[in-house]
């Protein structure tokens, strides 16, 4: 698959995820097989204005590419000076989000707000356009509302401005994550659309990313929640591909994993965010693992990062004891 410049010779893309697509998590399952993967989704207000929670989102290193960071904003020109600010921190790809529907996003007139106003999203599309040459793509949803057909219109109207590729996720604003992603409509846009078109939403296996490529015939997967629960799926896609079974990973894989993550998150974190994120990760990578309710609970009320230390130790020692 070809987004602008950049070939993506695995495209199974780490969807922008607020709160998890940091820079640790992006190591992480670079590590486990993802190529192309995606920052949080970034306030062109906020970096435009040099806040410094939002520069710290940009945060990425040479082994983190190709990135693409997203944007979201309602204002053109805040927009295209954020998308030239997004270049400069490293983007390889500039994204722009048109289709969270949280209620604080959709207020400011961002997000999937912009689905509602075509004429105005269009003025903003140019505007990101013109002001920079890196690839852009947009993240859409069907429409704000069931029955309309935004998707078709918005479409086309990013791939005459230039947009370089499109993400859809098939299901209504209103929808949030309720109900089914409606994949018909990404066979849709594929056969109506020159520019790759990539798919997102429901993602819950390895065989099921590979399935939906298949039947709809679209250039790329985006997997959003599944690549929390399971951040080895990326692998376990390559290892399908090549021709044999998807491998679960062990507890030595898991430790590891761990380990590594947890020297990310030292290196980009301080104070109550480092336990924060530490909490994050030990919750993610134990997820199935016996008594890992209970590890949780314990997780979840430790104060101190030498606290999370001894109960991972513990937890993975007695672990350990049981094979």
């Amino acid at each position: 698959m070809k987004i602008g410049s950049h070939f993506i010779s695995f495209p199974y893309i780490l969807a922008p995820m607020a709160g998890y697509t940091d820079l640790p998590f992006r190591l992480l399952v670079r590590r486990l097989g993802c190529e192309l993967a995606c920052t949080e989704m970034v306030s062109a207000e906020g970096l435009v204005r040099h806040i410094s929670l939002t520069r710290a989102i940009l945060k990425t290193v040479p082994e983190d590419h190709p990135l693409s960071i997203q944007l979201f904003g309602s204002n053109p020109e805040v927009m295209a000076q954020a998308a030239l600010l997004a270049g400069e921190a490293g983007a390889d790809i500039i994204d722009i989000n048109m289709g969270c529907s949280v209620k604080k996003v959709v207020k400011s007139g961002s997000g999937a707000a912009l689905l509602k106003d075509v004429k105005k999203t269009e003025g903003l599309i140019r505007a990101v356009r013109k002001a920079t040459r890196l690839p852009l793509t947009i993240k859409i949803r069907s429409g704000w509302k069931e029955g309309e057909l935004t998707y078709r219109t918005m479409a086309q109207v990013a791939e005459d401005l230039g947009v370089d590729a499109l993400v859809i996720h098939p299901r209504y604003a209103v929808q949030g994550f309720s109900g089914q992603a409606d994949w018909s409509i990404v066979t849709e846009l594929k056969k109506r659309m020159r520019i790759p078109v990539i798919g997102s939403g429901d993602i819950d296996s390895p065989a099921q990313a590979l399935d939906l490529k298949r039947q709809t015939g679209c250039d790329g997967i985006m997997i959003g929640r599944q690549a929390l629960r399971t951040p080895w799926i990326f692998n376990q896609i390559r290892e399908i591909e090549a021709g044999g079974p998807p491998v679960q990973p062990d507890l030595e894989d898991r430790r590891n994993w761990l380990l590594s993550y947890w020297k990310w998150i030292e290196e980009n974190y301080q104070g109550p965010a480092q336990i924060k994120a530490l909490r994050r990760t030990l919750f993610v990578l134990t997820r199935g693992l016996p008594a890992s309710g209970e590890f949780r609970q314990n997780v979840a009320l430790a104060r101190t990062q030498e606290r999370l230390r001894t109960l991972f130790e513990e937890y993975f020692d007695s672990l350990a004891s049981l094979e």
